[in-house]
């Protein structure tokens, strides 16, 4: 693990860059119209070095369980609420509310390391990652449950630290909150210093995140250190929240998700996940040029884009290194396939038609319902199945390929961008309209999928969470872009003679799409693009070794998942063609939740992605009607974040993957009392035959009786 006591060339760029980025506002010239005030380049010091924490804390995790832990954030969140809580509404002294807030993020830290994280020690690190997601939306769930215990609101304005006094620095004034933001960081990387370099427990967590099976070799207690390490990250996050607090005020996980770490994420991009200093550097830089954007351009939320291009940036840059501990460690579990029904029961009538009446049962399920509905029903339907074909798009990305994403809505996005200025502006139809959105899907999801090409696993989901924030607060904002978000779109009518003004045609076409897309991908699974696809997941060297080209087939991968995406956006925005598209249509956090149902439904599989999708829908639906406000939030949190975590723990494969149990056990029935042998439904097992015939000793005479001299 990097320190700051190792000279690094890298740390003296960075330091370099900054010291030069300070200077702009004296150079006569300077290229920025405004110039840089040292006002402003303090408030992006202060400001930066939060971010530097947040780095600091994921590096920290990454080191050493070889994971992005995107629950971080949440981390802190929850026994951050807990101090503002004490503070504002029981009115505790602050600095007793930090420490009680302090210790309940090292113990939970623990507790996360403990209860969850050794759970899945045996599992791969992408599925650990994703996790994660899951840990993120329970922890959500108790920051809101407890403002509800304590009698404060889910949101908690203002909140000022006890230190008094200010000075001016042009333009803006500094007080106590800003220097105890500053004051945090050199305070905690000393610690950081003294206890990774001076102490034997350091030296062997720095050990450990090298070789742990050579850690575990020498008999460094690798589990009780990771313990520590989750320790000290919950108590930096909280940290970093209480610190963040008197600015953006006390905001639930639950309500912004994964997003606060955005950030911190662009920072240890920088450093690579490695080195703490030069996270600490990359930290300051981010923030001095977030307020130099600021301070320089009007647009709103341009930083987020800034964040967006440094993160696929440094990915792209970074040096393709595999090291042991990350070797095999990216393989997304493929338990939840459906194999097909083996051919020698195919044709039974107890196997086909069963499968036929399933097959009939839903097709009038999904044609009646409708009919029989609210228009506010049907249209909740339309979008349940849009969600359906971006979980679709999400088996080929993740299920197939391996590959994280974790903003999958936001090329939804783009295609309702695409579809709807199409149609408004030079009135396109709808058709040419949709394919549109299918190329831009494609194109967009190839570069944000640009690093995954070079670097394997994890680093996908960080760079499309970084679009999907992007997406939502700057190119979907009408501040920015008042002439390119369509506000509203009239119906067409396709082909001069389906009327898509009621939500009930607009509906099944939604479904006659999903029906087509589904057929599309499991005609493309079963031939051979799909084979290669699976084969370039599982063992890319060997298919390379085999002549297949693993390059192309991860851009085709992409492309393919992008396609479908596109279209799902073209149909979203004709599902919302009255309201129109803007800030929250698409927010990150609906493709934090799209995937972690496909993953509960399970992933391998169309049929399970879907499943999960249309049983999530549907409690959101029914719990929106019974439990409203932060109740209702904290629930619903409760409900797909403990799921996701019960799934990937017991079920790996997703609820398909029981299905596939139940299947398999119904066909040995049928199998045995018709007496077919089917090998693929047998498992194999050691019989001992009586009549056997003994071992004969076949050797001469004379090495027979030289063995037993010998052995006398």
């Amino acid at each position: 693990m990097t320190l700051p006591s190792v000279a690094d060339r890298r740390v003296q760029i960075a330091g370099a860059v900054v010291v030069a980025y300070s200077t702009l506002y004296w150079v006569p010239g300077s290229p920025l119209p405004d110039k840089v005030p040292w006002g402003v380049l303090a408030q992006g010091v202060i400001f930066g070095s939060s971010y530097a924490l947040l780095a600091m804390g994921l590096i920290l995790v990454y080191r050493t369980t070889r994971i992005v832990n995107f629950a971080y954030g949440a981390m802190g969140a929850m026994p951050g609420s807990i101090t503002a809580a004490l503070f504002t509404a029981k009115h505790w002294n602050y600095w007793l509310a930090i420490a009680v807030g302090v210790g309940i993020g090292i113990a939970s830290g623990a507790a996360i390391e403990v209860l969850v994280v050794r759970r899945f020690e045996r599992s791969s690190r992408l599925v650990l990652t994703v996790a994660s997601i899951g840990l993120a939306q329970i922890l959500g769930a108790i920051g809101l449950g407890v403002g509800v215990a304590l009698g404060t609101d889910a949101l908690i304005g203002d909140i000022r630290t006890p230190i008094s006094g200010s000075f001016f620095v042009r333009p803006y004034p500094v007080r106590g909150d800003h220097l105890l933001m500053i004051g945090v960081v050199p305070v905690v990387l000393a610690g950081l210093a003294w206890y990774l370099l001076r102490t034997d427990a350091g030296v062997a967590v720095r050990a450990a995140a090298e070789n742990q099976d050579r850690a575990l070799l020498l008999g460094v207690p690798v589990r009780r250190l990771q313990t520590v390490v989750w320790a000290v990250a919950g108590g930096l996050s909280t940290i970093t929240f209480i610190s963040k607090a008197p600015f953006t005020g006390v905001v639930p996980e639950a309500l912004v998700g994964a997003t606060t770490i955005l950030p911190g994420l662009a920072a240890a991009a920088v450093a690579r996940f490695q080195s703490l200093p030069v996270a600490l550097w990359a930290g300051l830089g981010l923030g001095v040029a977030e307020w130099t954007i600021r301070w320089n351009v009007s647009a709103e939320s341009i930083f987020d884009v800034t964040f967006f291009v440094v993160i696929l940036a440094a990915l792209l840059l970074r040096k393709v290194r595999t090291s042991r501990a990350e070797t095999g460690e990216n393989t997304w579990d493929s338990a939840g396939v459906l194999k097909p029904v083996p051919e020698e029961l195919r044709m039974l009538p107890e196997v086909r038609w069963p499968r036929i009446a399933f097959a009939v049962i839903g097709a009038a399920l999904l044609l009646v319902i409708p009919l029989n509905a609210a228009p506010s029903t049907v249209s909740t339907m339309s979008f349940a199945v849009v969600w359906a074909i971006v979980a679709t798009s999400l088996v080929v990305l993740t299920g197939w390929g391996g590959n994280v994403s974790l903003g999958q809505f936001a090329i939804v996005g783009v295609g309702a961008m695409a579809t709807g200025n199409l149609m408004m502006r030079w009135n396109v139809d709808f058709v040419v309209a949709a394919l549109f959105a299918v190329a831009v899907g494609a194109a967009v999801a190839l570069v944000i999928g640009l690093p995954a090409l070079r670097i394997r696993g994890l680093y996908l989901a960080v760079t499309t969470l970084a679009f999907a924030v992007a997406l939502d607060s700057y190119f979907l904002n009408p501040v920015n872009f008042a002439s390119f978000v369509p506000q509203s779109l009239v119906r067409p009518v396709l082909w001069k003679r389906f009327a898509l003004e009621s939500q009930w045609a607009t509906f099944y076409l939604c479904l006659g799409c999903l029906v087509l897309v589904v057929g599309l991908v499991r005609g493309i699974r079963r031939s051979r693009p799909g084979r290669v696809i699976i084969g370039t997941r599982d063992n890319d060297r060997a298919a390379d070794a085999f002549g297949v080209p693993t390059t192309r087939i991860k851009i085709q991968t992409f492309a393919l998942a992008g396609c479908i995406a596109g279209l799902a956006g073209a149909l979203y925005m004709l599902v919302t063609a009255q309201t129109g598209i803007g800030p929250g249509t698409f927010r990150p956090t609906m493709s934090i939740e799209v995937f972690s149902y496909a993953v509960i439904g399970g992933l391998g599989s169309v049929a399970g992605s879907i499943s999960g999708i249309v049983l999530f829908r549907g409690l959101d639906f029914v719990l929106a009607k019974q439990v409203s406000g932060p109740a209702g939030d904290a629930l619903r949190l409760s409900l797909s974040g403990g799921g996701l975590l019960v799934i990937l723990y017991f079920l790996p494969g997703g609820l398909w993957q029981l299905v596939q149990r139940v299947r398999d056990r119904y066909l040995r029935l049928v199998a045995h009392r018709r007496g077919v042998l089917v090998p693929s439904l047998v498992e194999d097992r050691r019989v001992d035959d009586p009549a056997a015939p003994e071992e004969v000793d076949d050797r001469p005479a004379d090495e027979t009786a030289v063995i037993g001299g010998a052995l006398r």
